[in-house]
């Protein structure tokens, strides 16, 4: 009567043991890498190595190296120091009766099992070893955090214990309540592995999903998003485009199996954008000058000094010959596009249209005046430094080698003598008519003005002779 009796237990056990688990494990949140894990089979591709970003303003050059694998996957996005999704298993991707399986790797373990939506381990059933699953710290961590995430089956065989250790972290165990998610944090290396485990009987409850991520992730609602792809890349260079300038951006690579399988993705390069190159306006100067023309295709473009922002040109004048200058700044159509810089028309850049003239020789003025259509005219022959500052709206003309300038005051038309003629071109001059005087000849009182107070004294040196 025993032997009936112990064999039908027997049998009622076996049965109840090898009856698939029923449930209708949930799935609630959007699991980035699903499709992946999809396609991994025990045996990963190698990852690539020597991922390396050239970045640019708008755009980035990525490079890796794989001489194994002739195919891979892209992905970017912004930079934030949030935890990085490494690796889920969804139990979802499992169906039909439960069986044994084998993990793709970077998931490993023994005893391990899967369907009906849902994974799980065997554990101490009839002398059984304990059943656990692994999963193996990528390259590139040392010494490194990591949050292992679980979220079990609903219903009642979601219930139940999972423990979590690393060589580095201590077993901490949590018992689940169906359709819970909980969260370890643990701490490994690269070739480490994070073991978990149960120490229920028969079987460890059920697991509708399972994912790593490097960092802290225990106060992380959502799993990380927004990843950009770009897929079955076929050269192991790719750029990528339209990006924000001074931004920072991450990026990973994975290698793609001849068979479809997938390796782990490349720890992120993390880089910034560049900032955008300011707009330096080609400054040419224009006019009577070397025998030039007043034609922005063969004037003398100045060179530019980006430290103090300053245009300079080395150029060589006849007496009495005017110059000016001109920009591809505006846009406004003008020749070409081009935009005279004249010193009371001096465009975009300036706040108030003036364009202050400064005359500087060894500490001496020399006699530069401006015509009438604003282009500066310069009364001495010889050659010349002129620098021009478009932040702060001056031109500096300074004479090279020579003589040092004399200038007689009271020579108004510069002729080398004061006669009766300066004194009709001075009055000329102050009732605005157009005619050419040395401002600073014509300065007679030198008070730094030129007034009728000039003309009185000026008639009166030449009545009295002095």
């Amino acid at each position: 009567m025993k032997k009936v009796f112990f064999a039908l237990f027997g049998i009622a056990i076996a049965l109840s043991i090898s009856a698939e688990k029923v449930g209708e494990p949930t799935s609630p949140l959007a699991r980035d890498g699903q499709i992946e894990q999809n396609l991994r089979l025990a045996k990963a591709p190698t990852v690539p190595s020597d991922l390396y970003v050239e970045p640019g303003t708008h755009s980035c050059v990525v490079t890796w190296n794989d001489e194994e694998n002739s195919a891979w996957n892209l992905r970017y996005r912004l930079y934030s120091e949030d935890p990085v999704l490494l690796h889920s298993l969804n139990g979802s991707s499992y169906t039909g009766s439960y069986a044994d399986v084998t993990l793709p790797a970077p998931w490993g373990g023994v005893n391990t099992r899967a369907g009906n939506g849902a994974i799980y381990v065997k554990n101490n059933y009839n002398g059984v070893a304990r059943g656990t699953l692994t999963y193996t710290i990528p390259e590139g961590y040392s010494n490194d955090f990591f949050t292992l995430l679980i979220t079990s089956g609903s219903g009642t065989y979601g219930t139940g214990n999972f423990t979590v250790y690393t060589p580095q972290t201590a077993d901490v165990g949590h018992y689940f309540s169906g359709g819970e998610t909980y969260k370890w944090l643990v701490k490994a290396s690269s070739g480490e592995k994070i073991t978990v485990y149960s120490t229920d009987q028969n079987y460890s409850p059920d697991i509708a999903l399972i994912a790593v991520y490097s960092g802290d992730a225990t106060e992380m609602k959502l799993m990380a998003s927004g990843w950009n792809y770009a897929n079955n890349l076929d050269k192991t260079t790719y750029t990528i485009e339209d990006l924000e300038t001074e931004t920072d951006y991450e990026v990973q690579v994975q290698a793609i199996g001849n068979d479809g399988s997938l390796s782990d993705w490349t720890r992120s390069d993390v880089f910034t954008t560049l900032a955008e190159e300011p707009i330096i306006p080609v400054v040419h100067i224009l006019g009577d000058i070397d025998d030039q023309a007043w034609s922005p295709s063969v004037g003398t473009k100045m060179e530019y000094d980006a430290e103090n922002e300053l245009y300079t040109a080395t150029i060589y004048v006849e007496a009495d010959r005017t110059f000016g200058f001109s920009t591809e700044l505006d846009d406004n159509g003008d020749m070409g596009g081009w935009n005279y810089l004249l010193p009371y028309r001096f465009g975009p850049v300036s706040n108030d249209g003036i364009f202050v003239l400064t005359n500087e020789y060894m500490g001496q003025s020399l006699p530069l005046t401006f015509d009438n259509y604003g282009d500066i005219r310069i009364l001495s022959s010889g050659e010349y430094t002129v620098t021009v500052s478009l932040e702060e709206n001056y031109i500096i003309v300074g004479k090279i080698g020579g003589t040092e300038h004399e200038y007689i005051v009271g020579d108004v038309n510069h002729n080398g003598s004061v006669t009766i003629s300066d004194v009709t071109d001075l009055i000329d001059y102050l009732s605005g008519a157009t005619v050419n005087v040395c401002e600073i000849c014509a300065d007679v009182n030198g008070n730094g003005e030129i007034t009728i107070a000039d003309v009185t004294l000026l008639i009166d040196n030449l009545l009295i002779g002095d």
